[in-house]
């Protein structure tokens, strides 16, 4: 697989450019401030759906400009495949051989890409935000599964969370859909901890061999996943759903009783 083409309309500073690449090494040359970086990113783009740079999308529009266009070929065993990526203050749209796509988790992995950049360095020194969106990213490539699932989960992170307040506030009391949510968070965060881990697994067998000829075999690189739930690594899908269930369950307890007595007391201090 690889990028043949790539056409670029009102994308950062490109209004209207199409660029043909060699299957082999691509070599891009020029001055400061021309678009090398940009390029790479219109790519990346196309790819992922998102930039590697910045959070605002507004920033990847041409000054003045409503919406911008990334185009590409991608050459496969199986014969072309076009894509198109259109980004707007609105929102995006991704289409796959001109079939616009429902979801963006269903264009994810069309074309895979491997991206290296300074700011790669704060997969080590930085936060667990930072690993973690790394392995969104990178295994949301090769598994479409796993970012249906990511995304249900964090719709069901935000409606639970808006749940929660209204219950603190007195403008719910149905603890039992409160439970219904809480088990759906469970099975959706299960299922992502277990392909973390599988993908984590894969990607250290490759690594450790990289690291053992770097040092000549001195050193061995392992890779270890951090939970703040419990110990995960040695756990079945099920023992995880188990796990997130028990302790969503408990943590909102404590935490809906802890607001509940508190607004109890106020209450009789208003009275006496």
């Amino acid at each position: 697989m690889y990028l043949s083409e790539l056409t670029l309309k009102d994308f950062r500073n490109y209004k209207d450019v199409k660029i043909s690449f060699s299957p082999q090494i691509n070599v891009l040359i020029g001055e400061n401030a021309q678009g090398k970086t940009n390029l790479l990113e219109a790519i990346y783009v196309l790819a992922m759906t998102r930039s590697h740079r910045t959070s605002n999308e507004r920033e990847l529009l041409t000054f003045k400009k409503e919406q911008a266009t990334i185009c590409g070929t991608v050459e496969r065993k199986l014969g072309k495949l076009k894509l198109e990526l259109m980004l707007s203050k609105k929102g995006k749209k991704a289409k796959v051989n001109h079939l616009e796509q429902a979801r963006l988790s269903q264009y994810i992995g069309q074309m895979n890409v491997i991206l290296f950049a300074p700011e790669d360095l704060s997969l080590v020194k930085g936060a667990p935000a930072v690993r973690r969106k790394f392995v969104n990213m990178e295994f949301g490539q090769i598994d479409p599964h796993y970012l249906h699932n990511l995304s249900q989960y964090r719709a069901i992170l935000k409606q639970r969370n808006r749940y929660l307040k209204q219950l603190q506030a007195g403008k719910a009391t149905d603890l039992v859909l409160l439970g219904v949510l809480s088990d759906q968070l469970a099975a959706f965060g299960s299922e992502i901890i277990a392909r973390r881990l599988k993908f984590l697994a894969k990607l250290e067998k490759y690594a450790q061999d990289i690291q053992k000829s770097i040092t000549c075999s001195k050193e061995e690189l392992t890779f270890e996943y951090e939970s703040s739930i419990a110990e995960v690594a040695a756990k079945t899908v099920d023992e995880l759903y188990g796990t997130l269930r028990s302790v969503l369950r408990i943590t909102t307890k404590k935490k809906y009783f802890k607001e509940q007595l508190y607004m109890v007391l106020i209450a009789m201090m208003s009275v006496f």
